[in-house]
Formats: C-alpha cells, sequence, structure tokens
C-alpha cells in the first residue's frame, strides 16, 4: 500500500486525500510557508539573523521539536473524536482510542482510518505501547446539570476509577481530562477534590479551567472544564497554561453560520430535548431567523462544535446524541497549542 508522509510532522497517511487535506488545513502548511519564506529572505541577505522576530524562532523550534519527537497519546472516551480532529492537526500521533458507543467507532474509523477499542473496562493497559498524553472526556451526566447528579455513585462517574488505571500503569506526562463546569461544585466540591487529590496522589501538578465556546470564535454558550496533569517533564511558564488572551476572538451567529439569526449566541448544543417548543426553557435547535423559525441542521451543529471537515455517518438521532456529546474542537486545539508552547520536549519525554 502506498503511504504519504508528512515531512514536517512526519505524521503518515494511507489516504492520499487526507494527507493533501493535511498538508492544506493545518499548521505544518503554515510551518512550511513560513520556514521557507524565512530561507529565501536568508539567501537574499534580506534578513539580518539578528533580527528574527519572535514568531519565526517558535516557529522554527517547534518544527524542529515534532522532528525529533513525534508525540503520542490516546483518546478515552473518544467519541467522534475531538482530540484525535486537533492533535492529528499538530501532528501528534493517536496509538489508541476507545468508546463502547458502535457509532461513535463507526465515526473515528470512517474519518480517521483507525479502529478503536471498546469497553475500557476490558482494556489492559500493559497492551498499549508508550505515549506521553492521556486525554479522557469521561462521562459527565452523572455530575451535569441535565443528569441526576450522582456524582462517583452513578456507574459513570466510577469510570475516572477506569481512567485511574491507566496513569497507574502507563504513567503518561501530560492527562488532560474533559467534563462539564458542574464538576466543580458537585457534592461541594468533593467530587472535583477527589479526581485532583487521586492525580495529586500519582505525583502530578494539577491545573485547570473553564473554557466557553463563545470566547474563542466559536458562537455557542458551551463551557467545558480542563483538569491538566504534569509530571516528570518539564512545562515552562505553567502558571501561565491557561492564559489565553491570544486566541480569544468573538463572532456571532450571523457572522459564523451565514444567517440572520436574531440571537448572537447559540444555545448549547445538547444530546435530548430536541425540537422543544421555541421559547420552552428546553429549547436549543430553534431560534428566529428573518422572523422566521429556523431548526439547527446537523451541518450547523458540526461547525458550533468545530468540526468543519468531518464525515458525520449514521442515523440522525445517533448524529445529534455524538453531537451533543464531543467537545468543541477549538479547546483541544488550543490545549494542543499551549502544549507545544510550553512543553520542554528534550526533557525525556
Amino acid at each position: 500500500m502506498v503511504k504519504y508522509n508528512c515531512k514536517i510532522c512526519e505524521t503518515e497517511f494511507s489516504n492520499k486525500s487526507y494527507y493533501n487535506l493535511h498538508k492544506e488545513q493545518t499548521q505544518c502548511k503554515n510551518n512550511i510557508d513560513k520556514t521557507e519564506q524565512i530561507i529565501n529572505e536568508k539567501e537574499n541577505n534580506k534578513l539580518d539573523k539578528n533580527n528574527l522576530n519572535k514568531e519565526n524562532i517558535i516557529i522554527n523550534s517547534n518544527i524542529d521539536k515534532h522532528l525529533q519527537k513525534k508525540i503520542k497519546y490516546i483518546d478515552l472516551f473518544c467519541g467522534i473524536g475531538s482530540f484525535h480532529y486537533s492533535f492529528n492537526k499538530l501532528g501528534f500521533e493517536c496509538v489508541m482510542a476507545s468508546d463502547i458507543y458502535k457509532p461513535a467507532k463507526d465515526n473515528y474509523k470512517k474519518n480517521y482510518n483507525m479502529d478503536i477499542l471498546g469497553d475500557i473496562c476490558s482494556i489492559d493497559p500493559s497492551k498499549i505501547g508508550n505515549y506521553d498524553i492521556l486525554c479522557a472526556g469521561f462521562p459527565c451526566q452523572p455530575f451535569s446539570q441535565a443528569g441526576h447528579h450522582k456524582g462517583f455513585k452513578d456507574s459513570r462517574g466510577s469510570m475516572f476509577s477506569q481512567v485511574m488505571k491507566f496513569v497507574k500503569y502507563n504513567i503518561p506526562k501530560i492527562i488532560i481530562l474533559e467534563n462539564v463546569q458542574a464538576l466543580l461544585n458537585h457534592d461541594k466540591g468533593k467530587s472535583f477534590i477527589k479526581i485532583k487529590t487521586e492525580l495529586e496522589k500519582e505525583n502530578y501538578k494539577v491545573i485547570f479551567k473553564v473554557l466557553k465556546c463563545s470566547d474563542y470564535g466559536i458562537p455557542q454558550m458551551r463551557k467545558r472544564l480542563f483538569i491538566i496533569g504534569f509530571k516528570d517533564i518539564k512545562v515552562e511558564n505553567i502558571d501561565k497554561f491557561f492564559d489565553l488572551d491570544d486566541y480569544k476572538k468573538t463572532s456571532t451567529l450571523k457572522e459564523y453560520l451565514g444567517q440572520n439569526f436574531k440571537k448572537d449566541t447559540a444555545y448549547t448544543l445538547r444530546c435530548g430535548g430536541k425540537n422543544s417548543a421555541i421559547n420552552d426553557r428546553h429549547n436549543w435547535d430553534g431560534y428566529w431567523v428573518d422572523d422566521k423559525e429556523y431548526r439547527i441542521t446537523i451541518e450547523d451543529g458540526l461547525k458550533l462544535q468545530g468540526f468543519n471537515d468531518y464525515n458525520l455517518i449514521g442515523k440522525k438521532t445517533e448524529k445529534w446524541k455524538l453531537l451533543g456529546n464531543t467537545i468543541p474542537t477549538i479547546f483541544t486545539e488550543i490545549i494542543g497549542k499551549q502544549i507545544i508552547k510550553h512543553i520542554s520536549f528534550d526533557s525525556n519525554m
């Protein structure tokens, strides 16, 4: 089988269309373009070595880091693959993904050409090769406002213990956990403290922050909590990891979806309650557009979650469930870029 390799990030593709998409739409293309520009300017004696601007230094440094070390990660409770969607474009390599929901597995295979494992409870960590980052958007229903608030008493809440079995055995350098904002205050804060304490017992330095889509260019009210742990790795300015002002951007629904929405920011996409009356408190998919009632489409939903080039397959109900459960890719992209920016790749990672 013919293989296509990116010369910058070393990602390998068996499908030429994915390779071309990677070249045209990823950071690698920007790195190639800017690096070639620097080289040409140097050859023409138009660029003084002592006057290289900070951006070009960072770009060259990041290219070198990618070439020196392929960052590997696993994607637990992967859904349709928000981490994969963003991390692949940054040159990271997924070595294992898992999800129990068949439509999620089918979509992962369709879009990333990768077979994924099923029930996390049945996966043996000793069978997984080395990796650097553990990503886990573990079930949020036990902690969410829409759920029954059972937390760790819910069988889905116990999935955190399954995450910890990988943490304890594989000892990844970085752990990225995602959940709903309500986790911070669930059971008077005890649920969050339990998670943080368990990670700290394994000697991880833990930071966390709630991110909101509308702060970073996607006009949706969706908020998500990210908990990140670092171990045995040099992190430059760890206290500034979540200083994300450089990524802040505002956009309205009208600008983003190209129609005359009366509302500027979309409701949070959900798994249930679709087609509720437009004035009902449960409504999240109905809007006024040009004084007419409009229901957002699957295509709108994909874009509101940041998937701009994704082939979502399956029944309509399955698609909405997948969209309601996924992590907006703007979040995973920002975190990936911050890892590149703040992690010292020469510190035995």
